[in-house]
């Protein structure tokens, strides 16, 4: 008896360290040092596990050095493989995350999508040449883009929007986004930005440089439109869907503008500052059904931007 009543407290405590360091997680960022402070203070891989992914914000990037350091604080492999796993995909938190899924669990982070220009005959391969001969590449394009990026986009292909008036001519590919919002929480979304600027994070990383060198000089959400895009439907091949910047809207280095009509498809969000680099996205009004993107409005202020424009794109059903 008496043995069962000491398991049963030794039981308690610990139920009651992990759900406190779980807690706190929740209020503080978890990076590499915060992992490797856990670790010495005896808690386990999976502790530590879910404790990262019950964090609202973390910085966790991965070395060779780190890998080391984790090993000698006593890591198991599948604290280690997790690391290298989130670090790859996600870098943690950084971009814009869906923050109120429907069904809950952990937020889902919206990739980018690549616009391509619209024109008759128009097409990736005689992008991809445009491009190699204005860059000065001399072969055809090889690979593929990380992150989603068009392969064409990687070998120097570029939509090279100069103008306000380029913006009509630009679309995002397919008729809905790979993002499907349902429900109340897809009608009444909540959005976190994360614009994390230590260097050497992931936005300071080369991959994708000219993607870098846009959303490091991003301050705060105040500088994207919301915008419901106009869509064309594919052809009865299933082939050819896309989703085009609305009628009547006019574009300058101060965003989207537009008569009356076409005014309602700018669509006024509100911003609650988490912390200086962390902003919390709410609608005032639930959002009709449609085709979302949200768009970097000050674009034609960033030669990057002006020749590789890209949106954060999500579909409200």
């Amino acid at each position: 008896m008496f043995f069962t009543n000491k398991l049963k407290r030794v039981m308690l405590t610990a139920c009651m360290a992990v759900a406190a360091m779980t807690m706190s997680a929740q209020n503080e960022t978890m990076d590499n040092e915060t992992v490797l402070s856990l670790l010495k203070e005896g808690f386990s891989s999976e502790e530590i596990i879910g404790a990262i992914e019950n964090s609202t914000e973390r910085r966790i990037t991965y070395s060779i050095d780190f890998m080391r350091q984790l090993k000698a604080a006593g890591a198991e492999a599948s604290l280690t493989t997790f690391i290298q796993k989130i670090a790859k995909t996600d870098f943690g938190y950084e971009g814009i995350l869906w923050w109120n899924p429907t069904g809950g669990g952990k937020p889902k982070k919206m990739f980018r999508t690549q616009f391509e220009k619209e024109s008759k005959g128009f097409n990736l391969g005689t992008l991809a040449l445009i491009g190699a001969a204005a860059y000065g590449v001399g072969s055809a394009v090889k690979g593929s883009a990380s992150s989603g990026t068009a392969a064409a986009v990687a070998g120097g292909a570029v939509a090279m929007m100069s103008t306000g008036k380029d913006i009509q001519k630009l679309m995002l590919p397919g008729a809905t986004s790979k993002l499907q919002m349902e429900g109340e929480n897809g009608r009444h979304p909540v959005f976190r930005f994360y614009f994390p600027k230590k260097e050497g994070e992931s936005f300071q990383q080369g991959a994708d440089n000219w993607y870098q060198i846009v959303m490091s000089s991003i301050q705060n959400p105040n500088e994207f439109q919301c915008i419901k895009m106009q869509v064309k439907e594919p052809k009865k091949s299933g082939k050819g869907g896309r989703r085009l910047f609305p009628d009547k809207m006019s574009y300058s280095i101060l965003g989207f503008e537009g008569t009356n009509a076409s005014n309602r498809n700018i669509i006024d969000f509100e911003i609650n500052e988490i912390n200086n680099n962390t902003f919390e996205v709410t609608f005032p009004k639930e959002l009709e059904p449609g085709e979302y993107c949200f768009f970097y409005k000050g674009g034609l202020g960033s030669d990057s931007f002006k020749e590789h424009p890209f949106g954060f794109d999500f579909t409200v059903k």
